[in-house]
């Protein structure tokens, strides 16, 4: 069953500070992402080999999952507790001049996936392939909404200023179901043009669909709002083609592509009846509604070069680019849902009629100057220019009240970015399979419309690895990584966002969006101190111990307010051990420390904002006395063990375990003398304990019958959801959902047939 282990968390590096002398092995470059890759693509495991001489093989059976749950089955397909088929098939045909190749799994889940190839070896190949994906959450959940894209109250809904006066709430409340299956097909041509050139392309149709959910709220302004989570609709549409040509010569090699997408939303908005009855009879319920934008409509267009030039046996040059526009021109929204606001001036243009141009490029020229050294000069460049004209926005807030002003207007801005990494790396080798390499970086960030105009990091790394006793090698490496960021306009994004005229009408000490002294972590100074270690251990051929360990401190020295220091150590332990050659064994262990501290100020608008008083008495916002300081601490621990037993020629039995508890808390602190009452929050623990039993006999060289077992127990105690219900809180709906407590027992059984 793929992916029946989501949420065994296994953890496999390590923590700590054992790396006081020495540092790191240079491990080999990983390859390059693609940078027009789905950001949250999940990956799959490899089809599992059912037969090595045997052309097909056909698994039949069934399962049952013990109830309805959304943790075990959240991305498996085993959300459901009925029975299911249990259905594989791979098949494979080969003759001189064709061949075809046949996989399908899952065939009885919601998650299958299946795969068709036929083609003629060393010429052509045509694949078709389909695949399928689930995703389920939390099942507690309950709304008193119903329908689409357009969300109505019940007709006999009582509303009230706050959730405490819905007397009908609760008659009203039903469940709903989160699901997001999405659905792919698609087609891909490979063929040989000559012995140098290959000639690909690739069509993918994606459908995605389901009930995701989302927060909204009706408001005037941002002192408050009548606040309610609510379910959203997907309804997504993608298409994706390319078409590349492959050269593949002595000391040339290229691979050009050009792509293009096409993303379609069928739902432009999500409308929603008002439960409350703030703001007038032309916003409250029964008549009010409120609106939110959906994601829009977008394609892209992109062309990618990537290859290497061989200049000789010493010399190569690697190189990886591409370009990318993305556009987006669906029709703006109404200002407001509500026909009843007066609005005067509508937006400045029907759509956004904006574009994106993203740049990217790797290049890499390798060298080994002597026989014992090698050498790498790398350049990285990423960048995302904006086409889209700046506009004032007169839009309603909220959809509470009627359109406000023109000096209220707002401004979009353009958020153009460049990213410039380059640097060297030398390797050494050294006696007992030693390796020691140095490497030096220097990354460059420039942005428009940003707090910070630039960033500049230089970044030092020092590796090591040897194998000074038969059985024993260890790889160590330190990091060290200094970010200098350039003047911090704290004030930028105030000034970008707001109109003149609102601007001149507010006091000079109060211009400001983000507190003067707070500093953005991703534009602030940082020095990074990092080391790593991995030890490795074979007594004989048939133990293997290995131990990680792993630390990093990020101090961001210069800022006051915000992060101003995170810390991170992993430990982890593993071992295996060959019995025989029918037994084998494996255990392991890990722990995480994640720590973070962060500092900030608490303070109400009006003469409180002022934040560049020096004389008593201070407003909130001058006052350090209202500082605060919070102190994160994650904590996670896993362990595991695992046994396979060739009990005999015709039985194989195998058992794994797997444990994961991780514990949360966040401590406020506040100075001495302050008038602020902090209390931390309360902690929050998770635990879950997975069972995986199998067994397969043998029954004859072409027939086997397999049984497997699960058990899944997972607990969680968040308190944001413990004795929370929908209108707990005065002005939010919410959904009211409860922690996850699930204990599942899974059953399968099959037979697998084998055939020539």
């Amino acid at each position: 069953m793929s992916g029946a282990r989501d949420h065994a968390m296994s953890l496999t590096g390590a923590a700590a500070a054992l790396l006081l002398a020495t540092a790191a092995l240079a491990r080999d470059p990983a390859p390059e992402p693609d940078p027009y890759a789905p950001l949250m693509a999940e990956s799959r495991p490899l089809p599992t080999r059912w037969q090595t001489d045997y052309r097909g093989a056909l698994q039949l059976g069934l399962a049952y999952t013990g109830e309805d749950n959304t943790m075990f089955g959240q991305y498996n397909g085993l959300s459901s507790g009925e029975p299911s088929l249990i259905g594989q098939l791979q098949w494979q045909d080969f003759s001189a001049e064709s061949y075809w190749r046949v996989s399908v799994s899952d065939l009885g889940l919601d998650t299958r996936e299946g795969e068709v190839t036929w083609g003629r070896p060393d010429r052509l190949r045509l694949r078709l392939g389909f695949d399928a994906q689930q995703q389920v959450r939390n099942d507690s959940a309950r709304t008193p909404y119903g329908g689409g894209d357009t969300l109505r109250l019940p007709d006999a809904w009582v509303s009230g200023s706050t959730t405490g006066k819905w007397t009908a709430l609760q008659q009203a409340l039903h469940p709903f179901e989160r699901e997001l299956t999405r659905e792919r097909i698609s087609l891909a041509l490979e063929t040989r043009l000559s012995s140098l050139w290959r000639l690909y392309g690739n069509f993918a149709y994606e459908d995605k669909h389901g009930t995701a959910d989302t927060g909204a709220a009706i408001y005037t302004d941002a002192s408050g709002g009548d606040a309610l989570l609510l379910p959203s609709p997907v309804d997504f549409r993608t298409a994706e083609f390319d078409l590349g040509l492959n050269y593949d010569g002595e000391r040339l090699h290229l691979d050009g592509r050009l792509s293009y997408s096409d993303f379609d939303n069928r739902d432009e908005g999500l409308r929603w009846q008002n439960p409350y009855d703030d703001f007038g009879p032309a916003v409250s319920y029964p008549a009010g509604e409120g609106q939110l934008a959906l994601a829009p409509d977008n394609e892209q267009t992109s062309a990618r070069l990537r290859g290497q030039y061989v200049f000789s046996a010493t010399t190569r040059l690697q190189f990886d680019g591409s370009y990318a526009v993305t556009s987006q021109d669906q029709d703006y929204l109404d200002y407001t849902v509500n026909s009843a606001l007066r609005v005067n001036s509508p937006p400045p243009r029907d759509s956004y009629d904006g574009e994106v141009a993203t740049g990217t490029l790797h290049a890499r020229l390798l060298l080994r100057p002597a026989t014992d050294l090698d050498a790498e000069l790398f350049y990285r460049l990423r960048d995302r220019d904006y086409d889209a004209p700046r506009a004032g926005y007169r839009y309603v807030r909220g959809d509470g009240g009627d359109q406000p002003g023109a000096d209220f207007t707002v401004y979009n801005s353009s958020r153009d970015l460049r990213t410039q990494i380059a640097g060297a790396e030398l390797a050494y080798r050294l006696p007992l399979r030693g390796r020691l390499h140095v490497e030096y970086a220097r990354e460059l960030i420039t942005r428009r419309n940003a707090a910070v105009d630039e960033t500049g990091e230089d970044r030092y790394t020092l590796g090591y690895r040897v194998q000074p006793w038969p059985g024993v090698s260890a790889r160590f490496e330190l990091q060290y990584g200094d970010r200098a960021a350039d003047t911090y306009h704290w004030d930028q994004s105030y000034y970008a966002l707001l109109d003149p005229g609102l601007i001149n009408a507010t006091p000079d000490n109060q211009r400001y969006t983000n507190h003067p002294a707070l500093s953005q972590y991703h534009l602030s100074n940082r020095e990074r101190r990092q080391a790593s270690a991995d030890f490795s251990y074979q007594p004989d051929a048939r133990w293997s111990l290995g131990l990680n360990l792993s630390w990093r401190d990020d101090d961001f020295d210069q800022s006051e307010l915000g992060l101003t220091d995170s810390r991170w150590q992993r430990v982890h332990l593993s071992a295996s051990y060959a019995a025989s050659r029918r037994i084998t064994a494996s255990v392991y262990g890990g722990y995480d420390r994640y720590r973070s501290d962060q500092a900030g100020r608490a303070f109400r608008g009006g003469q409180e904002k002022n934040a560049f008083a020096v004389y008593p008495p201070l407003p909130q916002a001058s006052d350090p006395g209202r500082n605060w300081q919070l102190q994160t601490t994650d904590d996670s621990f896993t362990a595991g063990a695992s046994v396979q037993w060739q009990v005999a020629p015709t039985l194989a039995l195998s058992a794994d375990y797997s444990y994961v508890d991780t514990q949360s808390e966040q401590d406020f602190t506040t100075p001495e003398g302050s008038t602020l009452a902090a209390d931390d929050l309360p902690r929050v623990n998770t635990r879950l304990h997975q069972i995986e039993l199998s067994g397969s006999w043998q029954l004859r060289d072409d027939l086997a019958l397999q049984l497997d077992y699960q058990y899944y127990r997972y607990r969680s105690d968040d308190w944001a959801r413990q004795q929370v219900g929908a209108a707990t809180v005065d002005k939010l709906l919410s959904f009211g959902e409860g922690n996850p407590n699930e204990q599942i027992h899974y059953v399968g059984a099959s037979v697998i047939y084998r055939w020539q």
